[in-house]
């Protein structure tokens, strides 16, 4: 296969409770790597104590508040972070980069009345410096307010606060006017730069997105070196948030300072538009449950084509011509409904066993049949996902196939085909993937880039 990070992490990364790309653009700072795309799972319990000595007056009674379990919560805290994410840069994103150029072009503002009043009075001062460091620093806690944890803008801001203003105080106590003003054009021309739409769509891009949602998709990256940045480099990741109106391509940006123009893959259209996103619907069959849906979510996973061919060899077509692997995500208002949705959804097809999606722990852990070996019958869940104590594995999906009217393969024109693929809840969520007219004992593979996907934890 194309890696084995998934066989490494072993059992550990579907046990474990609370799990969940960039080119150097300046004015740019990722998390770090405890951040690096983490699932940020918590239970809601802040623990405190009704009685004032820290016991109960009902000990001995059953407690009746405990949080149920949250089906699937590895994945389920994987694709919260994904769907929020989305969400974010579907909702919330214009007006966060506004509200970015809106402090920065105030900063420029009060550099232009200091100049005024430097040209005015023909003197400069320590405290026209200090307007400016305090104008620089607000700009930078607007700025971050606005844009983190997604981007971080404010260290760049900051950092080029503090270098000009560290200049303009040593001139202003000398009366050094000229050099003053010098220095004032110098941090305009910079601030200005960066306050540019030019700017602001590469170093907080959202075509394509590069930031931690890229990494998010692609949970879990290695920790470093180069099998990580392999998996960044490679990735093509196609965003279609329904219910939001949004679409989005996630991937490295190309280099157009490496490579001429015609040397850089042409992608036409936008993501996951709607004429496939109703095929993909039809393909699922009675799985996309609209009633109580709240968010709506395609995700595609391919291989970023590569930029430095021959022109002739370069690609240059649509984002469904690069064979991606799609994954369909429902959100509800809890995992309740999202359980009675699954349960909706399998009542009106049938299923065989579950199995899980990682080719490698597919190849080390089930037969060909679906079933984990590791955990005895492969139904050892309820509808909603839970599972026995005794299975300690990366998640199993259901497998479940439904008839379509058409179908595509013998006698496609005669006679009704079948789709078969995977569906599962995890919290509020419920996923499908890897529907087709071929049965799951009859390809090996299929994932493909999927593989690098969050959804196989």
């Amino acid at each position: 296969m194309q890696r084995t990070r998934r066989g490494l992490l072993g059992v550990g990364a579907a046990a474990a409770v609370g799990l969940s790309g960039c080119l150097g653009v300046e004015g740019v700072r990722y998390p770090d790597a405890a951040d690096d795309g983490q699932p940020d799972a918590t239970d809601g319990d802040d623990g405190d104590d009704d009685g004032e000595d820290g016991e109960s007056d009902d000990e001995d009674q059953p407690d009746d508040d405990e949080p149920e379990p949250v089906p699937n919560e590895a994945l389920a805290a994987a694709t919260r972070n994904v769907v929020d994410d989305a969400v974010w840069f579907a909702t919330e994103y214009p007006s966060a980069v506004e509200t970015y150029r809106d402090a920065v072009r105030e900063v420029v503002a009060e550099i232009d009345a200091v100049r005024d009043a430097a040209d005015a009075n023909d003197a400069v001062s320590g405290e026209m410096a200090d307007r400016l460091d305090e104008a620089g620093r607000a700009a930078a806690e607007t700025a971050d307010d606005a844009l983190e944890p997604h981007f971080h803008p404010g260290s760049r801001i900051r950092s080029r606060t503090e270098r000009h203003v560290g200049e303009l105080r040593t001139f202003a106590p000398r009366g050094d006017v000229d050099r003053f003003l010098e220095e004032l054009s110098r941090m305009r021309r910079g601030f200005a730069a960066v306050g540019t739409a030019t700017y602001v769509d590469e170093a907080f891009s959202r075509e394509p997105i590069h930031n931690r949602l890229l990494r998010r998709l692609l949970f879990p990256l290695p920790d470093a070196g180069p099998e990580r940045r392999r998996i960044q480099s490679e990735a093509f990741v196609e965003l279609g948030l329904a219910s939001r109106g949004f679409s989005a391509f996630a991937h490295e940006p190309y280099d157009d300072e490496e490579h001429d123009r015609s040397r850089i893959p042409r992608i036409y259209g936008n993501a996951f538009e709607e004429a496939r996103r109703e095929e993909l619907r039809a393909r699922l069959g009675p799985i996309p449950r609209p009633e109580d849906r709240t968010e709506e979510l395609f995700v595609a996973f391919a291989t970023r084509p590569e930029a430095g061919n021959s022109p002739s060899q370069t690609f240059e077509g649509w984002a469904y011509e690069l064979d991606s692997t799609p994954v369909y995500v429902q959100r509800y208002p809890d995992a309740a409904t999202a359980s009675d949705r699954l349960d909706e959804a399998l009542d009106a097809a049938s299923t065989e066993g579950r199995a899980p999606i990682d080719p490698d722990a597919t190849a080390a852990g089930s037969d060909f049949s679906g079933n984990a070996t590791a955990g005895g019958d492969g139904g050892n869940e309820t509808a909603g996902g839970s599972e026995k104590s005794t299975y300690q594995g990366p998640t199993r999906w259901h497998r479940l196939y439904h008839h379509e009217a058409e179908g595509e393969r013998y006698g496609f024109d005669e006679h009704a085909g079948v789709q078969y693929g995977y569906v599962v809840q995890a919290g509020e969520f419920v996923l499908a993937t890897g529907f087709s007219g071929d049965a799951w004992e009859e390809r090996t593979g299929w994932q493909g880039r999927l593989a690098d996907g969050w959804v196989v934890v």
